[in-house]
């Protein structure tokens, strides 16, 4: 009887075909850290390769060349990085226009995954394992770039967001000089003259913002169904529209809760029972916009107002109240935009 020889045999058991391939990235503002890894038949986890690269154009090249050349061509591949500010999008970008799959992860969720895997370090490799394995071993949704009018709309709205923060801050100066027992007469021209500097910007911020709206015949009718809300104006509509890129990966109101940070985190553990809070590991300009929407529809729609004082009395925290009154304002937006009706007040 022919035998097969003993190191062929081995190399028959150990062979095993790859079923998923997942390029991690961990990027940063000057170069990226990559790592290739593939899921095997047998549900195995193994690194094919690192590198680095530099974030630059050059580097996207380079990249590109280096996974081709290990990639089953067969198997489709996907990229799996973190939201890390604005660096990764050129990245994401160059590769989702060449028809890549893309995964872009908030990093709350990453951190999370990393630790149910045991990592205890953090390095631009490990990080980039990490990624690479959530990417193979999870269902993740497919980035999609934001359209050109939303994602100026969403620099211009974050622009504005600052410089009302930094007036605010010059206005508190203001009050505190003007108290003094001493008045310091030159700060507070000082003062004055840099509230007049940042007004002066922020109605060209608002102007433009006004401008691309106007400009967008749909999104403009759509605002005009979400500002039928009570409490809900322009600012606060445009606002989450361009932070969600118009809900458009969005399929449920429980993800976009989540996304948003308002979705509640429970603490208990047989009888013991912890505080319930929400997470805010999502979206803060989201939750900073629907802030005093949610007391202002709480005091003018009857519905919310009876919704908010129930809640009101039963948790005896006001601000509980008003966290569940943000998620309905959000709910009610979602609804509104997709379905490209008016709000209809109950009766």
């Amino acid at each position: 009887m022919w035998e097969i020889p003993l190191f062929i045999y081995l190399i028959m058991i150990m062979k095993t075909g790859v079923i998923k391939q997942v390029v991690g990235i961990d990027i940063s503002k000057d170069d990226f850290q990559v790592c290739f890894s593939v899921l095997t038949d047998n549900l195995d986890v193994k690194i094919r390769a690192s590198r680095k690269f530099k974030n630059t154009q050059d580097g996207f090249d380079s990249f590109c060349d280096w996974f081709s050349s290990k990639q089953t061509a067969d198997l489709p591949i996907a990229f799996t990085m973190e939201a890390t500010g604005v660096y990764y999008e050129g990245l994401a970008y160059f590769l989702y226009n060449k028809g890549f799959t893309v995964h872009v992860i908030l990093p709350n969720q990453v951190k999370k995954y990393g630790q149910s895997l045991g990592v205890k370090s953090k390095t631009d490799s490990i990080d980039a394992a990490v990624l690479a394995r959530m990417g193979l071993e999870r269902k993740l949704s497919p980035w999609k770039p934001f359209s050109p009018n939303l994602q100026l709309l969403k620099q211009l709205c974050r622009e504005r967001d600052r410089l009302i923060a930094e007036r605010t801050t010059i206005k508190n100066h203001l009050h505190s000089y003007s108290h003094q027992g001493v008045l310091p007469k030159d700060s507070i021209k000082r003062c004055q003259k840099q509230i007049a500097f940042l007004n002066k910007l922020l109605t060209q911020v608002e102007k433009q913002i006004e401008g691309v709206v106007q400009k967008d015949t749909a999104l403009h009718q759509r605002l005009k169904h979400v500002q039928t809300i009570k409490g809900v104006a322009f600012w606060t509509a445009i606002i989450i529209i361009s932070e969600t890129n118009g809900f458009a990966t969005f399929h449920s109101i429980k993800q976009l809760t989540s996304y948003a940070g308002l979705d509640i985190r429970i603490a208990e553990s047989g009888k013991w029972k912890g505080k319930s809070k929400i997470s805010k590991q999502g979206n803060s300009y989201i939750r900073k916009a629907l802030y005093f929407p949610a007391f202002c529809m709480a005091k003018h729609d009857p519905h919310t107002q009876q919704y908010y004082q129930k809640l009101r009395l039963k948790k005896g925290v006001t601000m509980i109240a008003a966290v569940a009154v943000q998620r309905k304002i959000l709910a009610l937006i979602y609804t509104l935009w997709k379905k490209q009706e008016d709000f209809k007040p109950q009766m």
